[in-house]
C-alpha cells in the first residue's frame, strides 16, 4: 500500500494540532472565570455530572459544593430488584439498600455550601424519620422551587405501615415561600396541613401532588389567591371529602374513593385524569357532568372497573348518554381488550369531532372471551360507526393481536379519514417505564405481537405504521 504524499500527512498533523491549540485555549478561558460563574454552569448539569468535575484540577475539586441546581436521589434499579428479584440486577437486601441510601443522601446535603436550591428530589424506600425531617429542614432553609418526597414501600400492601408524618410545626413553613412545585408519595399528611400550605406559607405554588397518605381524611383547595395549576390526589383511600375552588386550576387527576364533588369551580380546567373506581363513576354519569366535560382539551379514563359483573353496559345502556366533548383534542383510555371496552372507546371517538389523538393502553388480565355476548365490534348494534372527522394519530400499547385489536385499527383507518401515524407497542402496559421493560421486549410472548403488528401494517401500506 502506498504511502500517503508527505504534503498531506504534514497537513493532518497540523490539523490535529491546531485542535488540540484551540482546545487548550478553551479550557484556558474556561479556567479564567471566576468562581462564582464556575458553579453556575455546573449547577446547570446533573449533580453527578457536576460532581465528576472535581477531578479537573485542584482548583475545581469542591466547586461543586456550591451546586444549586436540581440535587436527584432515586435509585430506581435497587427498587425494581427488591419488587422484582427475578430481574436480577444485583442489589443487595433492602435493609442494607435503605441504610447505603440514606448516608448517601447524608453525606451529599451536609458537603453542599450554596445558600438556595432549585429542586431536591428524594424517591426511595426509606423511613427513617430522623434523617427525612433534616431533608426537609435542608429543603426549607436551601429555598427550594421543587420539592419530591416519595417513599413507596416495596411491598404495595404495607405503604401505609410505619408511614412517615408530614411535621406539622406549622410556623416553620414561612421558608415555603418560594416553593412552586410539591410531591409527597407515601407520605402521611393532614388536609389542615396542606391547606395551611397552600393558604398561608406557599403563595407561588403551582404543582401539587400527593399519593398514598394514610392521614389525609379531608382536603379544601380552595383560597382567593390560590395559584395552584395543576393537582393529583392518587391513592388516598382514607379520603372522606374533597372540596374544589380553584379559579387557576388547569389539569387535575384522582383515584380514589367515590366522592360526589363538584366540577363548577374549576372553570379553567382543561386536562383531567381519571383512575380505579371512581373512573367508572365519571364513565356511568358522564352525562351528568357535560358542563365540565365541554371544556376539556384532554381526558384520561380507566374503564377496567367498569365492566366486572356489569351486566348494564355490556347491554350498550351507558352509549346512548355520552355528552358531546367538542373542545376535546386527547383521549387516553386504560382498559381491557374485551369488546365492550372497545366499543365504549369507540362511542367516546364519535362524541368528540375535534380529537387530534386517541391513546388506548390496553391491560390484559382478564380471560376476555369468556365475558363477551357480542363477539365483534362491527355487530354491535348500539353504534353508529360515524366517520371521525379530526383524528390524525392514534396510539396503541398493549396490543396482542387478537381480533378485537384488528378490528380497532381497521374500524380507525376507515372512519378516521385525516388519520396520519399510527403507533403500535406491544409492551405489556404496566411495564413500560419500569426497569421490566427492557427485559419483558425481549420474551417471545413481545415478539409475537410485535410480529403480528407487522403482518396489521403490511395490509395497510399508505398509512405511516409506528412499531417499537
Amino acid at each position: 500500500m502506498e504511502s500517503l504524499p508527505q504534503s498531506i500527512g504534514s497537513t493532518c498533523i497540523y490539523k490535529k494540532s491546531e485542535r488540540k491549540r484551540k482546545m487548550r485555549s478553551v479550557v484556558d478561558h474556561i479556567n479564567e472565570l471566576p468562581d462564582d460563574i464556575l458553579v453556575n454552569i455546573l449547577s446547570r448539569l446533573t449533580m453527578k455530572e457536576a460532581v465528576r468535575t472535581s477531578i479537573i484540577s485542584s482548583r475545581w475539586r469542591y466547586l461543586w459544593r456550591g451546586f444549586s441546581g436540581c440535587l436527584n436521589f432515586d435509585d430506581p434499579f435497587t427498587m425494581a430488584n427488591s419488587k422484582w428479584p427475578h430481574l436480577n440486577l444485583k442489589s443487595g437486601p433492602i435493609n442494607v439498600e435503605r441504610h447505603k441510601f440514606v448516608n448517601w443522601v447524608n453525606q451529599v446535603l451536609s458537603s453542599l455550601e450554596g445558600h438556595c436550591t432549585e429542586e431536591l428530589r428524594i424517591c426511595f424506600d426509606v423511613f427513617s424519620n430522623h434523617d427525612i425531617d433534616n431533608w426537609i429542614k435542608f429543603a426549607l432553609e436551601r429555598r427550594v422551587r421543587r420539592l419530591e418526597l416519595d417513599f413507596s414501600r416495596v411491598v404495595y400492601n404495607f405503604r401505609f405501615v410505619g408511614q412517615y408524618t408530614f411535621p406539622s410545626h406549622l410556623e416553620f413553613y414561612s421558608s415555603f415561600r418560594h416553593l412552586t412545585d410539591l410531591s409527597l408519595t407515601t407520605v402521611g399528611i393532614t388536609g389542615e396541613v396542606l391547606e395551611h400550605l397552600l393558604c398561608y406559607c406557599c403563595p407561588v405554588l403551582e404543582v401539587l401532588n400527593v399519593a398514598e397518605s394514610s392521614s389525609l381524611t379531608s382536603l379544601k383547595v380552595s383560597g382567593p389567591s390560590l395559584k395552584l395549576k395543576h393537582l393529583k390526589l392518587n391513592n388516598l383511600d382514607n379520603l372522606k371529602d374533597l372540596q374544589l375552588h380553584a379559579p387557576n386550576l388547569l389539569s387535575f387527576e384522582y383515584s380514589g374513593p367515590i366522592l360526589p364533588f363538584s366540577f363548577r369551580n374549576v372553570p379553567n380546567l382543561v386536562d383531567a385524569s381519571f383512575w380505579g373506581c371512581f373512573s367508572a363513576y365519571i364513565a356511568r354519569n358522564l352525562c351528568q357532568h357535560s358542563i365540565f366535560l365541554v371544556q376539556l382539551h384532554t381526558l384520561k379514563l380507566d374503564t377496567c372497573h367498569l365492566l366486572i359483573g356489569d351486566s348494564e353496559y355490556r347491554a350498550g345502556r351507558y352509549l346512548h348518554d355520552i355528552p358531546e366533548m367538542c373542545h376535546l383534542k386527547h383521549l387516553e383510555i386504560i382498559g381491557t381488550p374485551k369488546v365492550n371496552d372497545l366499543i365504549f372507546c369507540i362511542a367516546l371517538l364519535e362524541a368528540a369531532p375535534s380529537l387530534y389523538k386517541f391513546s388506548l393502553k390496553l391491560v390484559s388480565q382478564y380471560d376476555y372471551e369468556s365475558y363477551e355476548s357480542v363477539k365483534t365490534i362491527k355487530d354491535q348494534p348500539y353504534l353508529s360507526f360515524t366517520e371521525l372527522r379530526s383524528i390524525r394519530v392514534v396510539e396503541l400499547l398493549g396490543f396482542v393481536g387478537h381480533t378485537a385489536d384488528f378490528e380497532l385499527v381497521m374500524y380507525l383507518i376507515f372512519s378516521a379519514k385525516l388519520l396520519e401515524k399510527i403507533i403500535i407497542d406491544p409492551c405489556s402496559t404496566w411495564r413500560v417505564g419500569t426497569p421490566a421493560e427492557l427485559i419483558w421486549r425481549e420474551t417471545a410472548e413481545y415478539q409475537s405481537a410485535r410480529r403480528r403488528a407487522f403482518e396489521l401494517a403490511a395490509k395497510f401500506p399508505l398509512w405511516e405504521f409506528v412499531i417499537p
